[in-house]
């Protein structure tokens, strides 16, 4: 009886293990929330045994919900490549972040009301000496996504124009 008991545990253990580990979306959902945790209003500019944080620096954030449709998913699939393809040496040495942010979890609400969202957005913020000095919400986003090159070039100019402003 004993045995098979021992048996059954390890075949059942065995199962669920592979199950989870089969399933991609809790690790990308998981890896999101750790990813931007983080409210950019007051950033922390050091913690012993990390390295320093850069003083000045941009960070993109694509803005969604738990529910996510095809378009919304497109959106950030092309704004991040757009943001890795456009300047990878700034992703590089930590001056441009890019960051993808649940809105529906509790810890991320905030960002609903601090950068004035209603749907899915793409916004670019300056953070220098730990605050946020400004931002800009990259509307356009949704009226191009259905020209991926067009939808590129607007994301990678309106950035590129964002960093160049002082």
């Amino acid at each position: 009886m004993g045995r098979i008991f021992i048996f059954s545990f390890l075949i059942l253990f065995g199962f669920s293990a592979l199950v989870t580990a089969g399933t991609p979306a809790v690790e990308k959902e998981t890896k999101d929330t750790l990813v931007t945790a983080r409210d950019t209003t007051d950033v922390d500019t050091g913690t012993a045994g990390e390295p320093e944080e850069i003083s000045h620096k941009y960070i993109v954030y694509y803005f969604h919900g738990t529910r996510r449709c095809a378009t919304c998913k497109k959106i950030e699939a092309y704004s991040e490549e757009a943001v890795s393809g456009g300047f990878e040496q700034r992703l590089k040495d930590g001056s441009l972040e890019w960051r993808v942010v649940n809105t529906d979890e509790e810890a991320n609400r905030h960002y609903m009301k601090d950068y004035e969202l209603f749907t899915k957005s793409l916004v670019i913020s300056e953070v220098k000496d730990g605050k946020e000095r400004r931002w800009k919400n990259l509307s356009k986003i949704w009226e191009l996504v259905n020209d991926k090159d067009e939808f590129t070039g607007y994301v990678q100019s309106e950035i590129t124009a964002f960093m160049n402003e002082e």
